[in-house]
């Protein structure tokens, strides 16, 4: 078997706040978030198959982030679930976007979930040849955080 190794980038948009940040990220604002996941595994070797030479068909992984985590996010507002102060202002505005998020919304954040909503779909995948091996989440341009979830039995530290 032959290892190897695929990307597959999204974007979306959506706005957040870090409400203890010392600077202005304290105050609403937004981004245009990118998204990259990589995943590893045996390329597949059956003959004649439709994806013979592959780990997986592009499109198909790209199903998966679209509906797992831009459809989530996208032109919505990312709210920290202990942000009282701003979740009290999005829930008088009934009809707007809000998700509720378990954790701070920064990068590293949003990678851990992006983590989350993905690993068991990945390790799912019906030719049983995949695993999720990292999450790069990126802020801005030049701003980026990573997230490979367990490695060698111990989890990196959490949010």
């Amino acid at each position: 078997m032959t290892k190897c190794s695929v990307s597959k980038e999204i974007e979306f948009d959506a706005g957040h706040r870090v409400p203890n940040h010392a600077s202005k990220c304290r105050n609403p604002h937004g981004h245009r978030y990118r998204v990259r996941v990589v995943c590893v595994g045996s390329i597949i070797e059956v003959i004649g198959a439709s994806d013979q030479g592959m780990l997986i068909d592009f499109g198909n992984l790209k199903v998966l982030m679209q509906d797992r985590i831009h459809d989530v996010l996208d032109h919505g507002f990312i709210v920290w679930e202990s942000d009282e102060e701003l979740l009290q202002c999005f829930w008088e505005k009934a009809d707007w976007k809000v998700i509720a998020f378990p954790y701070i919304p920064t990068a590293e954040n949003i990678a851990i979930w992006c983590w989350e909503q993905l690993e068991d779909l990945i390790k799912a995948h019906w030719r049983g040849n995949l695993e999720l091996m990292r999450i790069d989440v990126w802020e801005t341009p030049t701003s980026q955080a990573s997230y490979e979830g367990i490695r060698n039995g111990a989890a990196l530290p959490n949010p």
